[in-house]
């Protein structure tokens, strides 16, 4: 089977991955509704469905380190659709997050194994591309099936948007059984040579990074509904548009990041990235706060903001990727999972974040909070270079990667 289909098939399988994670953002006011709590408390369902994704990640890879990426794929996918299976049943909040948290689980085993099997497929050359073509199905959820999933929502129920979501899984389920071959298994990697691995400086800057880049965008992000409500004066039912125009220029910046990472250096990639999300979320936050929302203008540059939003944040997840595996190139699997969970912390750091903003302030703050995690995030690129050139000592850098850690991959 030609490797362009498998990382095909494991591509749509991260988009049913990444429509399942983002969604929850699109129809929060109807889960709140629903089910009687607040959007704030509806809103941590995200944070659960991160958090179980981002402290199983190493646990996991740890754990079935021993088993074939083809037993860990098709398991994964199948826990993941039982998963939304039983969310869309949910009778109660506390059933919900039940299924958060076991999809949340699943789908970081599957995603992380993804990953890796896609870059091992690839080759060196264009593991960038490889991670890319990944991540890509992730943007393409929020290009299509993020909004396509919300307007279900909006029509009919939240329940079959999840719905929606084991149908997507379905066909990935059983792809992985007929055309999937064995993929060449890795060494063993315990715990200890995991934890290691991303305690090293350079790696642990790289992965701190990456964390407050998604948190600044996931505390708007979350509460897209609110926040767009606020600033524009749409309706919920319009929310659908604003995740598709989010989504849409998402898919060009992933490919754009992926290739300028291969071009010109991983580093210099993400850097640009989190300047663009500053600067677009810093413009969101001014026009939020400083003009009446429902004019016709404020919706227009709200959108163009969006776009550019969406371009420049879609760019940073495969250049994320790309900087720690050239800092740790000879433990990809590792480097991947650890950065993994340092983004699905962040998902939960921007939700919490968001949800006590939403709840103590208001929905044009949310904005400023994410521009303030996205300078801690900079100013994790930046100043260790800075500090480095004035001591005269040459910085470890994605661009140029320092001596490998030896434990196998």
């Amino acid at each position: 089977m030609p490797h362009k289909v498998i990382l095909a098939l494991l591509a749509i399988g991260s988009f049913a991955v990444g429509t399942d994670g983002f969604v929850i953002s699109g129809i929060l006011p109807l889960i709140a509704g629903e089910l009687d709590v607040s959007e704030p408390m509806a809103g941590q369902l995200v944070t659960a469905f991160a958090l179980s994704y981002a402290i199983s990640a190493p646990v996991l890879m740890t754990v079935t380190a021993g088993l074939s990426r083809r037993v860990m794929l098709r398991g994964s996918m199948l826990a993941f659709l039982l998963a939304n299976l039983l969310g869309a049943f949910a009778p109660t909040y506390g059933v919900l997050m039940a299924a958060r948290i076991l999809a949340g689980i699943s789908a970081a085993l599957y995603m992380n194994t993804a990953a890796a099997t896609a870059t091992a497929l690839a080759g060196e050359r264009y593991r960038g591309r490889a991670v890319s073509l990944i991540i890509g199905g992730l943007t393409v959820a929020t290009a299509l099936g993020v909004p396509g999933g919300t307007l279900v929502g909006q029509l009919g129920s939240w329940r079959l948007t999840l719905a929606l979501v084991v149908v997507l899984a379905v066909p990935v389920f059983i792809g992985l059984f007929l055309v999937l071959p064995p993929v060449p298994q890795p060494p063993v990697i315990s715990m200890r040579d995991r934890v290691r691995t991303g305690a090293q400086r350079p790696v642990m800057l790289a992965v701190l990074a990456n964390l407050f880049a998604v948190a600044g965008c996931f505390t708007v992000f979350t509460y897209l509904a609110a926040f767009t409500r606020a600033t524009t004066g749409m309706d919920d039912a319009r929310v659908s548009l604003v995740l598709l125009v989010f989504g849409v220029a998402g898919a060009f910046g992933n490919v754009i990041g992926g290739r300028l990472s291969d071009r010109i250096g991983a580093e210099r990639t993400f850097a640009g990235s989190v300047s663009g999300v500053v600067v677009s979320m810093a413009l969101l936050a001014v026009l939020a706060s400083c003009f009446a929302s429902g004019s016709g203008l404020v919706v227009v540059v709200f959108l163009a903001v969006t776009v550019a939003w969406g371009t420049v944040y879609w760019a940073e997840p495969p250049t994320a990727i790309h900087r720690v595996l050239d800092l740790a190139p000879t433990a990809p699997s590792v480097a991947i999972s650890v950065n993994s969970s340092a983004s699905y912390l962040g998902v939960a750091l921007g939700g919490a974040v968001g949800g006590a903003v939403l709840d103590r302030l208001s929905p044009a703050a949310l904005a400023w909070a994410g521009v303030c995690l996205e300078l801690i995030a900079l100013a994790l690129v930046v100043l260790p270079r800075v500090l480095a050139a004035r001591t005269g000592r040459a910085p470890a850098s994605s661009d140029a990667p320092p001596e490998p850690v030896r434990h196998g991959v």
